[in-house]
């Protein structure tokens, strides 16, 4: 794909995003999920695209409309729809002055590396694939996850876990607190701690 295309699809994606946050924020994350998916169906990208876009979000753009989880979940369906299994998505939100919550969600294959902080939900309903976060991360890591493994290098908050049923989440730095209903295994650095 040239520069152009590639200019005019990031565009395209914009486009849907605004139509999208219209009411994204009204809707539970996985009515608001299923919305991005539909808006996003018949729109060809690939994940280089999605990277692209995900580096030009302002928060003077969408503040007014959108919050940290609905622009998660949008990236999340776009990535979704494009990575398949091998694949690496490189994100950076380098613009956002805030970690974006929800990124990964529904991931099944393939591999997330995200620069900087995650927000809340990393890896919420996580089934396969890999996220690794070169920095900290929020609340209710691998919340309901079944599968997949997440990294982070840095920190992470309360409730790791929660309903997580399956899968692996490494924790390199400190853990603030560990769900009583997790059911996958957790490490901090080498040693498992469930």
């Amino acid at each position: 794909m040239d520069r152009v295309d590639s200019n005019n699809t990031v565009f395209a994606i914009a486009k849907v995003f605004r139509e999208y946050i219209d009411y994204a924020n009204y809707l539970t994350s996985e009515n608001s999920y299923k919305s991005a998916l539909s808006k996003l169906e018949n729109l060809k990208f690939t994940m280089n695209d999605v990277s692209t876009f995900a580096g030009l979000i302002d928060r003077e753009q969408f503040t007014a409309k959108a919050n940290y989880w609905t622009v998660g979940l949008f990236i999340s369906a776009a990535i979704n729809k494009v990575i398949t299994k091998g694949d690496v998505m490189m994100l950076d939100f380098a613009i956002l002055d805030y970690p974006v919550d929800c990124i990964g969600y529904r991931l099944e294959q393939g591999n997330i590396t995200l620069q900087g902080d995650a927000g809340d939900y990393l890896g919420e309903n996580m089934s396969g694939g890999e996220i690794t976060i070169r920095g900290n991360a929020g609340n209710y890591v691998g919340y309901a996850m079944s599968g997949g493994e997440i990294t982070i290098q840095g920190n992470a908050m309360d409730h790791i876990g929660t309903y997580m049923s399956g899968g692996i989440i490494h924790v390199k730095g400190e853990i603030s607190s560990i769900s009583e209903s997790c059911k996958g295994r957790i490490y901090r650095g080498i040693t498992s701690l469930r």
